[in-house]
């Protein structure tokens, strides 16, 4: 009987040492894992930018113009309300299958009050009859052919602005994007939260506005800004304009409604985010702080606005699938020397991530922009 009781003791620590080995999900230095994070996050923001090195700063006492703070503000305000709107159903969404649809526009040159631009007009109703709830819109985008200018200087850039129109005649500021003026590309826009809010309130018509940024008066401007589906003479083509395979277009993604309808509210939130880990001190995978100096932490003094921001990371154990009572020891040691790199354990993961918008100078010109997935919101095993 004893030899037996010794027999199982050893065969046990035999499957503890084999499981034990086989995760590669092990426990690391805090420390490290914050400077890792903090070198990450500089690679990311030079590779978002397309640059090879931090752009040379030839003056901090650059006075940044209002109109840049004005589109800086604006889109840190459309970043807060994307975040809160869609937080609740990013777990949900993620689940089902989408579907994809393209709704063309009818186009129109715009002349609002002496300044040009290109006014694009969609059957809003046809977007809200097809996804019948603004929720179920997982995805909406804006996108149009921009024509070579050859009458441009080459090498000179523009920053295109888009707007939504409101009531009363008036425009919101959407987003922006730098061009090189004498390239033929496909400009893409994510117009998804203002998709949702005519879907929600069912309007019949939408309308984006696209426009140069100038700050001269010169109201021929956009005319160099050439746009395939608008004539030289009138934009709205009619039905020779809809068979243009380049027209402007909005290309929707959306989960059909019955797929929504059963069990929707018994799926369980898989992901873990900021305010539940604020609370929590277990050891189990979470969100932890971490706030990024763009000075003290990467030694930058190029961006101007924000001058940190809480990036955030994952941390924490996740369950192991396997107890040490299995009889799988043998396959997962297989696995374990087939696909080395590979972790048998679920590792805590980024889940939802929100964008960064910054202010930063090339030259003595500043720019806004809106680097993606860069701040952690919550975490998952996976």
């Amino acid at each position: 009987m004893g030899d037996r009781w010794i027999w199982f003791v050893l065969l046990g620590l035999h499957f503890l040492q084999e499981a034990m080995s086989m995760s590669t999900c092990k426990t690391v230095d805090m420390e490290q894992v914050k400077k890792r994070r903090i070198e990450a996050i500089r690679g990311q923001i030079l590779s978002k930018l397309k640059l090879t090195k931090a752009p040379d700063v030839e003056s901090e006492n650059m006075t940044v113009p209002e109109d840049i703070i004005s589109i800086y503000n604006s889109t840190v305000d459309i970043i807060q309300e994307n975040s809160e709107r869609l937080e609740h159903l990013h777990n949900e969404e993620e689940y089902y299958g989408k579907e994809v649809q393209k709704i063309k526009m009818n186009i129109n040159r715009d002349s609002n009050k002496g300044k040009g631009g290109y006014k694009l007009t969609f059957n809003a109703s046809q977007v809200w009859k097809t996804v019948q709830n603004a929720p179920l819109l997982h995805q909406a985008e804006l996108r149009m052919f921009r024509k070579k200018n050859d009458g441009i200087d080459f090498g000179m850039e523009w920053r295109v602005e888009l707007y939504r129109a409101q009531a009363n005649n008036s425009f919101r500021y959407l987003d922006s994007k730098f061009v090189l003026a004498r390239r033929e590309e496909w400009l893409s826009f994510d117009v998804t939260e203002t998709v949702k809010d005519w879907v929600e309130h069912q309007e019949k018509t939408g309308v984006f506005k696209l426009d140069l940024a100038c700050s001269c008066e010169n109201g021929n401007e956009i005319e160099k800004l050439q746009i395939e589906g608008f004539g030289s003479t009138r934009g709205d083509l009619g039905g020779l304009g809809q068979q243009n395979p380049y027209m402007p277009y909005l290309l929707i993604t959306y989960i059909p409604a019955n797929r929504m309808t059963s069990g929707q509210n018994s799926r369980r939130k898989r992901a873990v985010d900021e305010e539940y880990c604020r609370t929590n001190t277990g050891s189990n995978c979470c969100v932890k702080p971490l706030y990024i100096n763009f000075r003290k932490d990467l030694g930058w003094k190029w961006i101007h606005e924000p001058k940190g921001y809480d990036a955030n990371y994952c941390l924490g154990n996740c369950p192991f699938i396997w107890s040490m009572d299995t009889q799988y020891s043998r396959v997962l040691s297989l696995y374990n020397q087939n696909n080395p790199g590979a972790s048998i354990s679920p590792c805590c993961v980024p889940d939802a991530l929100d964008p960064l918008p910054i202010i930063y100078y090339v030259g003595r010109q500043a720019r806004v922009e809106k680097l993606s997935n860069m701040v952690v919101k919550s975490c998952q095993c996976s």
